[in-house]
């Protein structure tokens, strides 16, 4: 008996392992497919979010989420995409009116030049233009320009000289120009900027005494008859300078002056005209003649000297608006007695201003006249006309008598303007 019940309590054991071994495979085996089934959940989760912003620790709730932010972005790209279009649009046609505002601009800066073109003193500029004939503003010059008010400010007249610039001398206003910016040999017109440079360094009435430099001239040069010993004042110098347009003074005031500028006395005749040329070529380019080179005091044709119409126009300004030089270049005649005793009488060889010669005009106030091999018959005059004072620069004519033709030609024409 007592065996039977200990039979009967290992019987009950072992079916109790059984079931909690049997429980235990069941509770495994639901485990395990507990873990497959949120490891397949979790791939087909992720696989969408790959390819979108990246992975997430709750892959299902995750993945609606995804969907969801995926057609917000692509919505709102589109959205975007569409907003950009539409704003492009008026930048476009913002832009087709600034191109339009920039066009009364140009338009108006052409306008301006051919309405008020005035002395270019920018260096560059002329020197772009060098060598071009009758283009641009050489063009334009023979057309008649408009003021504000209506009024003509332009001139056309027929001249054979081959340089011309016609400017009103208080405005500097160009009212005809030909090849005015053309590089072109100065001959004597040189002798306007030697002046003026003299007069920077010396005073009118410093006494000079004239020496060995009147040799450096060249033996056909026209000249003022200085003899070496002769004593007489700068001003005196530049009246035997501008009048029968005497090289050998333009020598004599250079050393002078050169040396003067130098502070040394013992200077050669050579080095002291080197040290006055230096400063002339200053000069000019302050005064805004740049495009010009000077290389002789008497504008004698030698290489590497050039000069324009349009530079020699604003030279001659600057002589009128020195009283001492555009006292002398009025004169169609001068008496001196110089210090040393001799007494001179010069002829102005511009013979505008001679009452005696068929060319006199009688409004002519200057300036100053040029003849040489390269740079032909040549006058720079000015002229007071209705009260206003005009320079006309006449380059390259043929003859001495077309020069002063050409001027008369010029002057006659002003006189017909209402300006």
């Amino acid at each position: 008996m007592r065996e039977e019940q200990i039979t009967n309590s290992d019987e009950t054991n072992r079916r109790k392992k059984k079931r909690r071994i049997r429980k235990r495979i069941f509770n495994k085996t639901v485990s395990v497919f507990f873990c497959l089934t949120v490891f397949t959940l979790t791939i087909v989760g992720c696989a969408p979010q790959r390819n979108g912003s990246g992975g997430s620790d709750s892959a299902p709730e995750r993945q609606d989420g995804s969907t969801d932010l995926l057609q917000a972005d692509k919505e709102q790209s589109e959205a975007d995409l569409n907003s950009e279009k539409a704003d492009s649009k008026p930048e476009k046609a913002d832009s087709k009116p600034e191109k339009a505002d920039s066009r009364p601009e140009k338009a108006d800066s052409k306008l301006e030049l051919k309405n008020s073109e005035s002395v270019q003193t920018d260096t560059e500029s002329e020197q772009s233009d060098t060598g071009r004939t009758d283009t641009g503003s050489d063009q334009e010059s023979s057309k008649p320009n408009q003021t504000d008010s209506g009024q003509s400010n332009s001139i056309s007249v027929d001249v054979t000289a081959k340089n011309v610039v016609v400017m009103k001398a208080d405005t500097g206003l160009v009212l005809y120009q030909k090849n005015g910016t053309e590089r072109i040999a100065p001959a004597s017109t040189a002798k306007m900027i030697t002046a003026l440079t003299v007069l920077d360094i010396c005073s009118a009435e410093d006494e000079v005494t004239v020496g060995t430099e009147i040799m450096l001239m060249h033996e056909d040069s026209s000249r003022a008859w200085l003899n070496q010993g002769d004593t007489l004042t700068v001003r005196q110098l530049l009246i035997a300078l501008l009048l029968p347009s005497g090289n050998d003074a333009a020598y004599t005031l250079a050393v002078y002056s050169g040396r003067k500028l130098a502070g040394d006395s013992s200077l050669s005749d050579v080095s002291a005209v080197d040290v006055f040329m230096t400063a002339v070529n200053e000069k000019a380019g302050e005064l805004g003649a740049g495009n010009s080179n000077f290389v002789a005091p008497d504008g004698y044709d030698a290489k590497g000297q050039y000069t324009t119409a349009m530079n020699l126009a604003i030279l001659a300004k600057a002589c009128l608006d020195e009283p001492c030089i555009a006292e002398i270049v009025s004169d169609a005649k001068s008496y001196e007695r110089w210090t040393g005793g001799r007494e001179v009488t010069y002829q102005n060889t511009n013979k505008l201003l001679d009452p005696n010669s068929p060319f006199y005009y009688p409004e002519a106030t200057g300036i100053k006249t040029g003849t040489s091999s390269l740079a032909g018959a040549s006058l720079i005059s000015s002229a007071v006309i209705n009260g206003e004072t005009y320079i006309s620069v006449v380059m390259g004519a043929a003859s001495d008598d077309e020069r002063f033709q050409d001027s008369i030609a010029i002057y006659d024409e002003i006189k017909t303007l209402d300006l």
